[in-house]
C-alpha cells in the first residue's frame, strides 16, 4: 500500500512513473511507514476491541476505529515524510514546503483516510464472519451433543426391555417344560451377550443384527414352536449396511407381542429388502391378545432413534398385514455415531 500511495502521488504531480533504481530511498520510506501503520493500527485495533468491542456497539466501534486510526495513520505518515524531508532536502521551512507539497499532502491525507475506512469495513465484515462462525460452530456442537445424549438415552430403555419380555417367557414356560426353560435361559444367556457387546455402539452392521435375530428366532421357537415362522430374505449388497442395535429384534418382538400364536392361528413374519434402499419387516395378523405386559418400548424407540440419524422417516403399513419400512442407512449418516466425540 505504501509503495502504492508513493507512484501515485509522484504521477499525479509529476506526469511520469517514479524509477525503482533513481527513488530507491523513497521507496524504501514508503514501505517502512507502511509498515509502521500497520503495526500500529493491529495494536490500536487490538485495544480498542478490549475497550469497546465489535459485540455490544459495532456501530460506535466502527466509527471509532475509523476515526483513531486514520489519526493515528495520518500521523505516523507526516512525521515519515517529515523525516524524509528535513533529512534528505535542504529546508524544512513549514511554508516553503506547504507551498510545495500541499496538494501531494492532501491528496495523501485523503487517501489515507479512504484507506483506514476500506480496511475498516474488512475488518467488519471479517469479524461479523468469524463470530457467525463461531455461532454456528457452537449451535452445531450443542446440537450434536443434544443428539448424542437423546440417542444414549434410547439406547438405554433397550436392554431391560428385552430381559423383561424374555423372563416373561421363562414364566410362562417354567411351570409347563423345566428342562426346556433351562435350556431358553441357556440361550437367553448367550443372546444377552450381543446386548452387552453393543451397549456402546449406536450402529451394528446389519450382518451382525441379522445373526442375533435368528439367535433370537430360536428362544421363540421354543415357546410358540412351528407356529412361528421368520423367513430372512436380504440381497449380500445390503449385508454391510449399519443399523441400531436391537432394531429388527424389537420389530419381530412386537409383532409376536400383539398377535395372538397358535396352531390355529400362526405367525409369518418376513424381513426382506426394497430396491436396495429399504428394509422390510413385514408380519401377518391374528387375533390380539386380551392382555400384554409390556414397558411400551418399541416402534416409538426404533422411529425416534432413526429420527436422530437421517431425514428420511420410518414408514408404517396396518392392513392386512403389518409392515415397517426401515431406511438403508448410508455411511454419510452413519456418522453421526461419532456425536459424542465431536460434541
Amino acid at each position: 500500500m505504501g509503495i502504492l500511495y508513493f507512484v501515485y502521488l509522484y504521477f499525479s504531480k509529476t506526469g511520469d512513473y517514479p524509477g525503482i533504481t533513481k527513488l530507491f530511498l523513497p521507496y524504501l520510506v514508503s514501505i517502512a511507514i507502511s509498515v509502521i501503520i500497520g503495526f500500529s493500527i493491529f495494536f490500536s485495533d487490538h485495544q480498542l476491541n478490549r475497550g469497546i468491542g465489535w459485540t455490544k456497539r459495532p456501530g460506535f466501534r466502527f466509527v471509532t476505529g475509523w476515526v483513531i486510526n486514520s489519526i493515528l495513520a495520518m500521523a505516523i505518515a507526516l512525521a515519515g515524510s517529515w523525516w524524509y524531508l528535513g533529512n534528505f532536502h535542504t529546508t524544512l521551512d513549514p511554508e516553503i514546503l506547504w507551498n510545495k507539497y500541499e496538494e501531494s499532502g492532501l491528496k495523501l491525507l485523503i487517501l489515507i483516510g479512504v484507506g483506514v475506512l476500506i480496511y475498516s469495513v474488512i475488518y467488519l465484515a471479517l469479524f461479523s464472519y468469524n463470530q457467525y462462525a463461531i455461532a454456528q460452530i457452537r449451535s452445531a456442537k450443542q446440537d450434536r451433543k443434544q443428539l448424542a445424549l437423546q440417542f444414549e438415552a434410547l439406547k438405554g430403555q433397550l436392554s431391560p426391555h428385552y430381559l423383561f419380555n424374555c423372563l416373561n417367557t421363562i414364566s410362562s414356560l417354567i411351570y409347563k417344560d423345566v428342562h426346556l426353560a433351562e435350556d431358553f435361559i441357556r440361550r437367553l444367556a448367550q443372546t444377552y451377550q450381543y446386548i452387552l457387546d453393543t451397549n456402546d455402539k449406536n450402529f451394528v452392521a446389519l450382518e451382525e443384527e441379522v445373526e442375533f435375530v435368528k439367535s433370537y428366532n430360536y428362544l421363540l421357537k421354543v415357546r410358540f414352536e412351528n407356529n412361528l415362522q421368520l423367513d430372512i430374505n436380504l440381497p449380500p449388497n445390503v449385508m454391510k449396511s449399519k443399523i441400531p442395535p436391537l432394531t429388527l429384534q424389537m420389530l419381530v418382538e412386537n409383532a409376536v407381542k400383539h398377535n395372538t400364536i397358535s396352531k390355529e392361528h400362526p405367525l409369518y413374519i418376513y424381513i426382506t429388502a426394497q430396491d436396495n434402499s429399504e428394509l422390510w419387516v413385514i408380519n401377518t395378523k391374528t387375533e390380539a391378545p386380551k392382555k400384554i405386559n409390556s414397558f411400551n418400548v418399541g416402534l416409538d424407540n426404533i422411529r425416534n432413534r432413526y429420527r436422530l440419524l437421517t431425514e428420511r422417516a420410518i414408514k408404517v403399513e396396518d392392513d392386512q398385514k403389518f409392515t415397517v419400512q426401515l431406511p438403508i442407512l448410508e455411511d454419510r449418516e452413519v456418522n453421526v455415531s461419532d456425536l459424542k466425540y465431536l460434541a
